[in-house]
């Protein structure tokens, strides 16, 4: 399985963001050599995956589209569906408390951990049906937990849909620890893991020592959180300050901006933390060029990004789960 390095995150559609929007962003992806598109059933209120089907269209087959099973979709109340479009545009002008309002209904008041065979099933034949394809290229178990690795009834029932060619690869999308253990002792079933990528965590720095040929690594979200942009730029200014790091580095780092700080960051995650593949959401095509650059125009070399990664890992000023 090829794929970009850069996936474009659809957890945004229908959501924060409208359908034209939505496709608008689809299609800026598509022209900057994006192929991976991530989305699941549950998002956008379960039709994420409709809008996705419609911008794929005729480019389904160069295209790489993994979509989830575990979380039902949230129901939208009449009241909420007639003042989303509202909402979305208060958001645009940044009025005060509109975001926590379209966030109603998310993945908060969602219920996790549905891994029936029955709804496996269900879920996906509606996964198909929405994205107007035959075939998955990806079925993450979204959220999963342990026991959903040991379950020997999904497991099998996961392989019979990829004998029927109607997924390519499954996988679990779920925290550091469950990923862990899918790696150490899951089912050669599972091919695929998409985790949080946490520049901080010594357990997502082990995934690529602990990785087995063929299976798939897919980080998401870096940068997930105001704190741990903060912890980024702060470790990175006190390498710049370091006497006994190569002056180079420091010169790359001295007031560094947030391109800096995005190529860093990318750098580390993909070159030294084993991740194949990154997601985003990248609605904004300002946001969606300065990730395709940083990939493309990283201005740090391996040794310079080893070390920041090994700086990143040794800081204990930040918790894993931030």
């Amino acid at each position: 399985m090829r794929t970009s390095v850069l996936g474009f995150g659809c957890g945004s559609v229908l959501g924060r963001v409208g359908r034209s929007a939505s496709l608008r962003a689809m299609n800026a992806a598509w022209d900057e050599g994006i192929t991976l598109f991530d989305t699941a059933r549950s998002y956008g209120f379960g039709e994420a995956e409709a809008v996705l089907g419609e911008f794929l269209g005729d480019k389904r087959q160069q295209a790489i589209v993994a979509t989830k099973y575990g979380i039902a979709p949230q129901k939208q109340s009449t009241l909420k569906r007639m003042i989303l479009p509202a909402a979305r545009a208060a958001m645009q002008l940044k009025v005060p408390g509109i975001r926590k309002l379209v966030r109603q209904g998310g993945p908060r008041e969602a219920v996790f951990g549905q891994f029936s065979v029955e709804g496996l099933r269900a879920s996906l034949e509606t996964s198909l049906k929405q994205l107007r394809t035959d075939y998955v290229d990806i079925l993450f178990l979204h959220e999963a937990s342990i026991d959903a690795i040991y379950q020997q009834d999904l497991m099998a029932e996961l392989d019979a849909l990829k004998q029927a060619g109607k997924v390519l690869r499954v996988g679990l999308y779920a925290n550091a620890d469950v990923i862990a253990q899918g790696l150490a002792n899951g089912p050669a079933t599972l091919s695929a893991m998409q985790f949080g990528a946490n520049p901080f965590d010594p357990a997502v720095a082990g995934f690529a020592e602990r990785n087995h040929p063929g299976v798939l690594l897919i980080g998401n979200h870096p940068f997930r959180s105001e704190a741990r942009v903060a912890m980024v730029a702060a470790t990175l200014a006190a390498i710049a300050t370091d006497k006994s790091v190569p002056e180079e580095l420091c010169d790359k780092l001295r007031g560094a901006d947030w391109q800096v700080l995005l190529e860093a960051i990318l750098g580390v995650v993909l070159r030294g933390m084993g991740a194949h593949a990154l997601v985003f959401s990248m609605m904004q095509p300002a946001h969606l060029r300065a990730n395709v650059h940083a990939v493309e125009s990283c201005r740090f070399t391996a040794l310079e990004l080893a070390l920041m990664r090994k700086r990143l890992l040794n800081s204990q000023a930040l918790s894993p789960s931030m």
